[in-house]
């Protein structure tokens, strides 16, 4: 699995250490402490069965920045598909993500990836699971069992783990995890943001903007602005390899 495939799926599974998700709490008790306040986020974790989303995708690396449009759907527990346009709607890659196995396909080069999922892992030195995956495009995140600080202010309360180096900010009106920071060190850290969401008709709470800041052996920016979000709706959803690809390494 050749480095640049590595690198398209680091972003997206990189953001996936910083999202959440939740539906309206109006009715949700105001939290005392931070095991209150997890219980509250936790409870609102809810993922529609269908999603399609549509928007930009901004990469700033190396001092370069890429732009691109992005289409993406995801039947729950089931698949992830994204297909990755340039200018003039030209599409550059499509993958497709399954519960065991990565299709990748590089428009630019005819050639294409399939592996099972383990690869992956083997590649990004860590373990990823396809809910983790789809976690990031529903807004959800997983926050570690870890001891937490628990501080409020006007706007947002706040969970702080000083050991650990994290911290949640939360709004309080949907109990959004609207801030994530994992930090290692003063040059080794990545945060996540939602500055923006879509909220559907039945209610569910779909990031809009999101914001990626990757500090360590990989440095970069990501940002996706959706533009277009379908909760519930049964999406089309195609991948065929053509006969002329050829499989890389």
């Amino acid at each position: 699995m050749n480095r640049e495939i590595v690198f398209f799926f680091a972003c997206v599974l990189l953001t996936a250490c910083g999202l959440n998700k939740q539906i309206n709490t109006n009715n949700v008790s105001k939290p005392s402490s931070a095991k209150a306040l997890i219980t509250s986020i936790e409870s609102k974790n809810k993922s529609p069965d269908w999603l399609s989303l549509k928007g930009k995708i901004n990469l700033e690396k190396d001092g370069q920045k890429l732009n691109f449009s992005t289409d993406i759907r995801i039947k729950k527990d089931s698949i992830i598909w994204m297909s990755i346009k340039g200018p003039f709607g030209i599409e550059l890659f499509r993958a497709q993500i399954t519960t065991d196995s990565v299709f990748f396909l590089n428009n630019l080069k005819s050639t294409y990836v399939k592996s099972p999922n383990t690869e992956l892992d083997k590649h990004l030195k860590t373990q990823i699971k396809f809910t983790q995956i789809q976690k990031i495009f529903f807004g959800i995140i997983e926050i570690p069992k870890v001891r937490y600080s628990f501080l409020e202010s006007e706007k947002e309360y706040s969970l702080l783990a000083k050991q650990k180096n994290i911290r949640f900010l939360i709004e309080k009106q949907d109990f959004r995890i609207i801030d994530a920071t994992f930090q290692k060190s003063e040059n080794d850290y990545f945060q996540t943001q939602i500055t923006d969401y879509f909220k559907s008709e039945d209610g569910f709470l779909i990031p809009r903007k999101l914001k990626l800041d990757v500090n360590g052996i990989e440095k970069f920016t990501l940002e996706l602005n959706f533009t277009k979000m379908i909760c519930n709706k049964k999406q089309n959803i195609q991948f065929f390899i053509p006969d002329k690809y050829v499989e890389s390494n």
